[in-house]
């Protein structure tokens, strides 16, 4: 018997700014199709990454404390800007496991990067905090890092990045920054693997560059995520599969844009709240 089937069947908690987030709750249901899902996204508030850290700690712990009255076992953070920001203070302030994205980012880069010279594309404010460089840094110091803020992109993704006609000329824009000699990207915003087909098109065609890999950090975030509840023994097996998502701003706005990125596969509830 699981000792801790109480908690297991509770669900896991996923936030971000805005639905950039939904692409780690994707590689989660991927991974842990079997599980409870909350989602939450601030999305009238959106974008967080020209916000002051107090801004953005003052927004963030209200979204927490929503999380943790749904009776959540784990947190994510589902977004750079916030895991860049108030990571280490939520940690100290909540108890209840939180995961961030900037770590498991940083570890599947220096995995797959082979020349050690890794450019960052990422918001104003996760730029300006450097925290990735010196992550990178603190494990290989002859890591050579090019960091890109790309100001524009999470608005226009999260605001439809398709009906934009010019779209392909902002991301070139970003794009033709990077260090040429990079044989690995970060896709250092929850947002971006949103338009991963225009990123890897617009490298091919129009940006001189090396590289060779393109890092989600969703995907390695959810294996810790896994790794974590199976070390813990708290894996659903009720399978009671369901998946509710809040946002802060209307649902009418907001569902066009879900519908877009959710899997198609699975359903989901749609609530606006107020924090």
């Amino acid at each position: 018997m699981n000792i801790n089937s109480s908690i297991s069947s509770m669900p896991i908690a996923v936030f971000d700014s805005g639905f950039g987030g939904l692409t780690v709750l994707k590689q989660l249901l991927q991974l842990l199709p079997n599980e409870n899902y909350i989602y939450l996204g601030d999305n009238i508030n959106i974008p967080y990454g020209d916000k002051s850290e107090e801004e953005i700690i003052n927004l963030t712990s209200k979204m927490v404390e929503f999380l943790i009255s749904k009776k959540c076992k784990i947190i994510i953070i589902a977004c750079n800007t916030i895991s860049a920001c108030a990571y280490n203070i939520l940690k100290q302030k909540y108890d209840i496991p939180i995961i961030e994205v900037i770590s498991n980012g940083v570890a599947d880069a220096l995995n797959k990067t082979k020349n050690n010279n890794i450019s960052v594309m990422a918001t104003e404010f996760t730029v300006h905090s450097n925290v990735y460089k010196n992550k990178i840094n603190k494990h290989n110091k002859e890591s050579k890092i090019t960091q890109i803020s790309c100001k524009e992109l999470c608005p226009m993704i999260e605001n439809d990045w398709y009906s934009y006609d010019n779209r392909l000329d902002v991301l070139k824009n970003y794009l033709k920054n990077i260090d040429d000699k990079s044989d690995t990207l970060i896709l250092a915003c929850t947002h971006y693997p949103h338009i991963i087909d225009d990123i890897k098109k617009t490298l091919e065609y129009n940006v001189k560059n090396s590289i060779k890999n393109i890092i989600d950090p969703a995907y390695h975030t959810s294996m810790s995520v896994k790794e974590y509840l199976e070390k813990n023994n708290l894996i659903n097996t009720d399978k009671t599969n369901d998946i509710t998502i809040y946002t802060t701003a209307s649902v009418e706005k907001e569902e066009k844009i879900i519908n877009i990125f959710m899997p198609k596969d699975r359903k989901y509830k749609l609530e606006q709240i107020k924090l």
